[in-house]
């Protein structure tokens, strides 16, 4: 029987899990947003970094990417954050190379 909890658990811990963006405790879906979105990322010195989101929103500089209780996420890298936002939908469309460093312009996918 223990095995059989076991082999249970390891199977549900292995299915693929959907990450879910939120801003400010916020999740991003197509009734909040429009078509587009820009991400700048924010670095940190061990390379990982946030994003504050820009969707059309008021005050949209204090706006990061957050969990659902509002807490900022930091990625690993940039990277791994572009790659949850391609997991929810959204695709690089536009890079801009700015003064103060690169934005992302996003567009949905679906």
């Amino acid at each position: 029987m223990k095995k059989a909890i076991f082999s249970l658990l390891l199977v549900a811990g292995s299915l693929p899990v959907f990450a879910q963006v939120y801003v400010n405790g916020v999740k991003l879906s197509p009734n909040n947003t429009g078509q587009y979105i820009e991400l700048d990322p924010q670095f940190k010195t061990d390379g990982s970094c946030s994003f504050i989101v820009d969707f059309g929103q008021a005050n949209s500089r204090k706006a990061y990417v957050s969990d659902e209780k509002g807490q900022r996420i930091d990625y690993i890298s940039l990277i791994d954050g572009l790659n949850i936002f391609y997991e929810e939908g959204w695709e690089v469309a536009q890079i801009s190379v700015l003064e103060s460093g690169r934005r992302y312009l996003l567009k949905r996918r679906y």
